[in-house]
């Protein structure tokens, strides 16, 4: 990789920049009589000369990539998802109710170490603690209907004496 530096002043002579930017020797605004004018294209008429095609002198050479080594997925925030989602599917509620620690752990972790999957621990948040809250109201009222329905039978056999 080829870096250049640039002069305070901005002058073409300090840094061997074109007037215009870019690398030494090549401009946008190049003489069409050096490179040519585009096939089937005459000079435009009054915008100056027309530019061309020609070589790119500020190519350096090969492009290189260096990969960054990805960030492991905080295994924490992938349990805590499978429990918050299998608490929300199964209204087993203590599995939710584990995802939403877990989710909370996960992110504090994700934070401190610099892991990926916070969108997934936060994910497991949500649904933890919207599945359990739906369970546990679910719950709620079908035992007070039961108990009701109980009582109600209750009091039917009762007023039949």
């Amino acid at each position: 990789m080829h870096t250049r530096q640039l002069s305070a002043s901005g002058s073409k002579a300090a840094s061997s920049h074109s007037a215009h930017g870019g690398y030494p020797g090549y401009s946008a605004y190049s003489q069409s009589v050096a490179y040519g004018t585009k096939p089937g294209f005459g000079p435009s008429p009054g915008f100056g000369p027309d530019p061309g095609f020609g070589p790119n002198p500020g190519f350096a050479g090969p492009i290189t990539y260096i990969y960054q080594p990805i960030a492991p997925t905080n295994t924490v925030a992938i349990i805590a998802m499978v429990l918050s989602l299998a608490g929300t599917m199964t209204s087993f509620v203590p599995a939710g109710l584990a995802g939403i620690v877990m989710g909370h752990i996960a992110r504090r972790q994700i934070r401190q170490r610099g892991e990926r999957g916070d969108a997934m621990a936060l994910t497991a948040l949500w649904v933890g603690y919207l599945g359990a809250g739906f369970w546990l109201i679910f719950w709620g009222l079908y035992i007070g209907v039961m108990v009701l329905a109980i009582m109600a039978g209750v009091a039917a056999e009762e007023a039949s004496y």
